[in-house]
């Protein structure tokens, strides 16, 4: 297929009533002009939200003419962030093929119960959290006492270290919006009335422990059919106190393999396999990311939950490892380092210049924000970030 790509950046299209308002978010405009520099710089944005065109900056510009991965390069088509019904329709509008997974399929293996399913029936859900969670649908969040009780009684069943604290997420959703909390064992039906109607509209919920995090992780994946899923790295996620994403940090071998320089790795990329396999089986193919995360039991182990969402679509990892792999074929990294890519890890602004051995990267040429640090290991990695903390 020759021609120009589209690109439809509905960053957020989960939220099918809020993601517009989002599309103005400087952050969210920054990720989207990111992605949309993945593409060949002939690619167009289009419809609702469209950022201005990105350009590639430094020695990235360069190669702006070719695509970050080759699944950027989708010819005459209209490539979206997510695969939404808004986002067939405005393919029909531009008279070219929607280049991604049909909707219907997309979001089904978006919906965080499919995730939930697929970690069950493969045997990836941690031996501590076993049967604790539970799926609504959304005709099951109706009257609010009958969904209180609901949820009560199945927490109750939890152990007693689980039931402390717990957590009411829509199915549809991004950066934790729109969740419930409760605590022993008890939800505030005054909160549930309310939140029904949203969480209806949302796909349903899931109700899961509030666990004590120590690390956020994720693989990125592409996936082209059963028998062909890819790994493409597993990352560190940098986040907020609240949970809020901030960027992604991991480390390149010298054989170019990318991983987040943990212990649970290779168990990570044994789920995403897994995932991503289940994901083509259900009939999704293209990019998408698996998030998973480290967890404190009650007895202080660290755990890894491999399996926590299935994120059907782009991902900002996606964006960084697209990046990433920009700058080594660039020359501006070679053999084994450490890097991170996104905005200020600890707010306030960017360091004039990287510590000794270590390198700043402005990945656009008319955006301050985002970075691509590149270091020699993970301790002058860590040295180069720390001068964001003292100017916050």
């Amino acid at each position: 297929m020759t021609g120009k790509p589209r690109l439809f950046a509905n960053l957020g299209a989960e939220e099918a009533g809020t993601w517009r308002r989002m599309a103005d978010h400087p952050r969210v405009r920054s990720v989207a002009r990111l992605w949309a520099a993945l593409f060949p710089a002939d690619a167009r944005l289009v419809g609702p939200g469209a950022p201005p065109a990105p350009r590639l900056a430094g020695a990235l510009a360069r190669a702006a003419h070719e695509p970050a991965f080759p699944f950027c390069a989708p010819g005459r088509a209209l490539v979206p962030w997510l695969a939404t019904r808004e986002a067939e329709a405005l393919a029909r509008a531009e008279g070219v093929p929607l280049g991604a997974t049909p909707p219907d399929v997309a979001l089904r293996v978006h919906d965080k119960a499919f995730a939930h399913a697929a970690a069950a029936a493969a045997g990836l859900v941690p031996a501590a959290l076993a049967g604790a969670s539970l799926v609504l649908d959304p005709e099951a969040l109706v009257d609010a006492d009958a969904v209180r009780c609901r949820i009560e009684a199945a927490v109750a069943r939890w152990p007693a270290e689980l039931r402390s604290r717990f957590t009411v997420k829509p199915r549809f959703g991004t950066s934790g919006r729109g969740r419930l909390s409760g605590r022993d064992g008890r939800i505030d039906t005054s909160r549930v009335g309310p939140a029904l109607a949203r969480l209806r509209a949302a796909g349903g919920a899931l109700v899961e422990p509030w666990l004590e995090r120590t690390l956020d992780l994720s693989a990125q994946l592409f996936v082209a059919g059963p028998d062909d899923v890819r790994v493409l790295g597993t990352l560190r996620q940098v986040v907020t106190s609240g949970g809020g994403p901030v960027g992604h940090a991991g480390r390149v071998s010298d054989a170019g393999v990318v991983d987040a320089g943990t212990p649970w790795d290779s168990e990570l990329r044994v789920a995403a396999f897994t995932l991503g396999r289940a994901a083509a089986v259900a009939g999704f193919h293209g990019p998408c990311g698996l998030d998973a995360l480290v967890f404190r039991s009650a007895r202080g182990a660290e755990i890894l939950r491999p399996v926590v969402e299935l994120n059907a679509r782009f991902t900002a990892g996606t964006v960084a490892l697209g990046h990433l792999a920009r700058a080594v074929r660039a020359g501006l990294a070679r053999g084994s380092f450490a890097f991170y890519f996104g905005f200020t890890p600890a707010g306030g602004t960017w360091p004039e210049r990287a510590s000794h051995g270590a390198e700043l990267i402005s990945v656009l040429d008319d955006d301050l924000a985002p970075r691509l640090c590149l270091a020699h290991d993970q301790p002058l990695l860590d040295e180069t970030l720390s001068f964001t903390r003292r100017s916050a």
